[in-house]
């Protein structure tokens, strides 16, 4: 699994969230796929899932786009979580922050 968008640290405007995942073994259990936000995203509040407001962009790549792009946010974090159907789960945890455009 990878979080392509955001990256760590200081991010532009955000207006999208991108996630890649891809299992060789047993594939992925996209039932258990979860993204929370410790901010609002979209009028979602914080700590809900997101994962239902992603689509698939391109094969093994998730794509959120925001309808209010988020252009400043002191702090945040993202965790982003799927199991394959073994049951084994990928979990990515990311701090970040937005500065707005100069």
């Amino acid at each position: 699994m990878t979080l392509t968008t955001p990256r760590p640290g200081v991010n532009e405007p955000l207006a999208r969230v991108l996630v890649g995942m891809h299992d060789y073994g047993s594939g992925l259990d996209l039932g258990s796929f979860q993204v929370v936000a410790d901010f609002p995203v979209d009028g979602i509040p914080a700590g809900e899932n997101l994962a239902g407001k992603f689509q698939v962009k391109s094969d093994g790549v998730w794509e959120f786009k925001l309808a209010l792009p988020i252009a400043d946010l002191e702090a945040g974090r993202l965790t982003v979580s799927v199991k394959d159907r073994q049951g084994n789960l990928s979990r990515i945890d990311r701090t970040f922050s937005v500065v707005p455009a100069r």
